[in-house]
């Protein structure tokens, strides 16, 4: 395995990120269990939420985010399927605390595929969200027939916002943050991102970034000729006061991109959806499953 850097100020603030994620997961009240797999790119640590008796979808957690908070988001979708939910190698949580994988060449499919391959799963749906929707990508890129169906929210990938307000209003403050923690800077932050009267992000954010050195470069964006052999029907969910990737900008473009069937849904939010809107969000998803389903029945 090659070593990246060490993504952490320092072994005890890796320490506390694991004291949070401890405690993040066990707020959530749910059967889970969890196992480490081995990669070429570093151990990964894989969360397995639900019913092992029902079918099984895959979530990966955004750029700079955590498992836990992730399954926060999808709890809805228990209801229906067990969650696969490794931890990104290189990002918060209890994988490979190295910057092992890069967007730039296309290795998060081939992460994505080696834990597919580990946990023999030929295919599967899966659900993500910001930066986690470009690594599903570069998986659709290399390994098409690993992707059942798949539901992109507030999707990276595809197209992105203005520059000048994410760097004003995010890149800056996190950098600001990381070397002198201040209330007012994390309350500008969460005003921008959304989750800022979540007592559980609040924290996540501030314990993130005061203590893990974030991933500032932008996921790689895809176009239509790497996408060719990629055919599963999709579902974009966006939103236009979503700073970094706005619903009119991804979903343009997305209709020249993906071969396949794409259906797209306009939703109020920020960035970090809440609670309420999220409950909608896991409806719609569940419901394109089902429809999905049914559809592949006749």
């Amino acid at each position: 395995m090659k070593k990246g850097p060490f993504v952490y100020k320092n072994t005890e603030c890796m320490e506390k990120m694991h004291r949070f994620y401890d405690k993040a997961l066990k707020s959530l009240h749910i059967e889970y269990s969890e196992e480490y797999i081995d990669t070429s790119f570093g151990k990964t640590h894989i969360l397995t939420a639900g019913d092992k008796n029902k079918p099984p979808l895959c979530t990966i957690h955004g750029g700079n985010g955590i498992t836990p908070l992730n399954l926060k988001l999808f709890i809805p979708l228990l209801n229906e399927y067990r969650i696969i939910a490794p931890d990104v190698v290189g990002m918060p949580g209890k994988s490979e605390p190295y910057r092992t994988v890069s967007s730039k060449k296309d290795e998060y499919g081939l992460w994505i595929c080696e834990l597919l391959n580990a946990l023999q799963i030929e295919k599967l749906p899966f659900v993500v969200s910001s930066y986690s929707s470009a690594m599903l990508l570069s998986l659709a890129k290399a390994f098409p027939d690993k992707i059942d169906k798949a539901v992109l929210l507030v999707p990276s990938g595809i197209a992105h916002g203005p520059i000048m307000p994410m760097l004003t209003k995010m890149v800056v403050p996190f950098i600001s943050y990381y070397f002198a923690p201040d209330k007012k800077t994390l309350d500008k932050v969460m005003d921008v991102m959304g989750g800022k009267g979540d007592d559980l992000w609040h924290e996540f954010f501030d314990v993130m970034m005061s203590s893990y050195k974030m991933e500032m470069r932008p996921p790689k964006e895809y176009h239509k000729k790497e996408l060719c052999r990629f055919k599963a029907p999709l579902l974009i969910i966006a939103s236009n006061s979503d700073i970094f990737f706005p619903a009119d900008k991804v979903f343009k473009k997305a209709v020249g991109l993906f071969a396949g069937r794409v259906k797209t849904e306009l939703i109020e939010s920020k960035h970090l959806p809440s609670e309420a809107v999220m409950k909608k969000v896991c409806e719609q998803v569940a419901g394109f499953f089902k429809n999905e389903e049914q559809g592949n029945a006749i």
